[in-house]
């Protein structure tokens, strides 16, 4: 560009330490050379500031230096898809969590639940959830999950309209039985539907936020059970517990019916109204160029489950996620039964443990962000170590118990970082599984299905309501499983490492490396496996 180009030169930028894409300045049209610079390429204040936002966008969302169609493009995704999936994952949760709260707010005393009755009731939800969940990730290549989807919702929904009138525990057991059926869908398809549109800079952040809203979920069922009992308890007839019931169903019925509109399904067999036929090229270009095979490239036939069996990611991630989930000292409301053991007040025990959820909830969102910033590149190893890493002090600290008061309020709340885990673990598949399409999708749903299954013995043997508030043996196997999952997420990244690799040994035409359903991505940069790099990472895993 000429000398008399107002714009400024890359030292002024350099001063300020703010990244700044070296590609920014070509693409002003060579008519454009007398024009008035853009304001982040001016000097001064002003310019400095415009630079320092520019960067502070790039690490948050996404990066400003993108096409305007291709902006554009994302904006529409994240109000219509993300949006609805949020909404969508939010009711399912909503629905799933409302048993406990009508348990203890009128119906243990209508149904003369005196027994193991809501243990039963949780039981038979868990057994059509994971029933339902691998049959639903093949069925969602085949029918399309904007009718799929929505179509359960509406099913559950009116279910949950059901539960407000069941008059004996048998019948409240069937609509539970059929609920978990229905629901089990939602999760897997939806992860594997979402996942299937953003790239690997823009998919941790979307993740995790899909991942949050089931922990909004059961925050705002507890309000809205107590708003329901103290406002609507015996209008029309019904009781407090049946008008929870009633108003979960009203708020998943307009949000199924969403569902029709707003899910786009897959790049390849999209006819969502609001992505036109250059957006459709564009999506399926992007994804092309980080080496994602296409729904289709690898249907499923009558050998692809063995096929899948045969690869490592089939037998390693589902194990991976139950070390996320067993790390995660979740399975009983530990801290709120030491406040209570401790004497505090209802109204203590009750709010201060919201400290732990509203931790959850930042750490996972700023952990997605990062994980697409520039500062990891799409990277998602080290934001679940540093997570699991803030749990697993938490689990020891705690499994040691006699320690002072102030370290254990600490560790209580720090228990909570590795929320964002599970967000990050399933925005990591893509890249994991960048050569079958229909196996990612599967592969998702049997890591839920498994963390499910395991769950249940795990409970028992470790997580016994009679240890409380010590729960000694809970502690200590959290501890456990989180040296497990980040000694996992090391492996898993080597072989990661060593299937670029692979696939770039292929790319090159070496010949005698064969990875099967092995794609290979047009520019490896964004995978962050340059020989120096990939040197340092074989370093620090060796």
């Amino acid at each position: 560009m000429a000398s008399t180009n107002p714009v400024v030169s890359s030292k002024p930028v350099a001063e300020v330490g703010v990244d700044v894409l070296p590609d920014v300045t070509h693409e002003i049209a060579p008519s454009a050379a007398s024009s008035q610079p853009r304001p982040w390429e001016m000097g001064g204040f002003r310019g400095t500031s415009h630079r320092y936002f520019r960067t502070f966008q790039r690490y948050v969302w996404d990066d400003p230096d993108k096409p305007k169609d291709e902006k554009w493009f994302l904006l529409k995704l994240d109000f219509f898809l993300l949006t609805s999936t949020c909404l969508g994952y939010f009711s399912k949760n909503l629905d799933q969590t409302n048993l406990s709260n009508a348990y203890v707010s009128g119906m243990s005393e209508a149904l003369h639940m005196y027994g193991s009755e809501l243990t039963y009731a949780g039981n038979v939800f868990t057994a059509g959830y994971v029933i339902g969940q691998l049959p639903a990730a093949v069925l969602a290549t085949r029918v399309r999950p904007s009718i799929l989807l929505p179509t359960l919702e509406l099913l559950w929904s009116v279910l949950t309209f059901c539960t407000s009138a069941v008059t004996s525990v048998s019948q409240l057991y069937a609509i539970r039985f059929l609920i978990g059926l229905l629901e089990s869908a939602y999760f897997p398809v939806a992860i594997y539907m979402v996942s299937s549109w953003y790239t690997k800079s823009e998919r941790g952040k979307r993740v995790t936020l899909f991942y949050c809203s089931a922990t909004l979920a059961g925050m705002f069922s507890g309000y809205l059970q107590a708003g329901a009992y103290k406002g609507l308890n015996g209008k029309l007839g019904h009781a407090g517990w049946q008008w929870l019931f009633i108003v979960c169903g009203v708020i998943s019925t307009p949000i199924a019916v969403l569902g029709y509109f707003f899910y786009p399904d897959f790049p390849e067999t999209t006819r969502a109204f609001y992505i036109t036929e250059q957006e459709v090229s564009l999506a399926r270009d992007r994804l092309a160029r980080e080496g994602l095979k296409p729904l289709g490239a690898s249907a499923w036939d009558r050998t692809k489950l063995f096929r899948m069996m045969g690869q490592w990611q089939f037998w390693v991630l589902p194990i991976g996620y139950f070390l996320v989930q067993g790390s995660f000292p979740i399975y009983q409301p530990v801290y709120a039964l030491w406040l209570k053991s401790t004497h505090h007040s209802t109204y203590q025990v009750n709010v201060w443990p919201t400290g732990q959820v509203a931790i959850g909830v930042v750490v996972q969102v700023l952990a997605g962000m990062l994980s697409d910033s520039p500062l990891l590149r799409g990277r998602r190893w080290q934001a679940m170590i540093f997570m699991a890493s803030g749990t697993l002090f938490s689990t020891i600290v705690l499994a040691v118990w006699d320690i002072p008061d102030a370290l254990r309020y600490v560790a209580y709340y720090l228990s909570y970082t590795a929320a964002g885990v599970p967000g990050i673990y399933f925005a990591w598949f893509p890249d994991l599984i960048p050569h079958d399409h229909e196996m990612r999708g599967f592969v998702i749903a049997a890591s839920n299905t498994f963390s499910y299954i395991q769950s249940v013995w795990f409970t028992i043997v470790f997580w016994r309501t009679v240890e409380a508030p010590e729960f000694h043996n809970g502690f200590i196997a959290a501890s456990c499983w989180g040296v497990g999952l980040i000694v996992l997420t090391l492996v898993i990244r080597r072989l990661e490492i060593r299937d670029k690799r692979r696939r770039k040994a292929i790319s090159e035409g070496s010949g005698d490396v064969e990875v099967e359903g092995a794609a290979t991505p047009v520019s490896e940069k964004a995978d962050s496996v340059s020989p120096s790099e990939a040197q340092q990472e074989h370093g620090i895993l060796k």
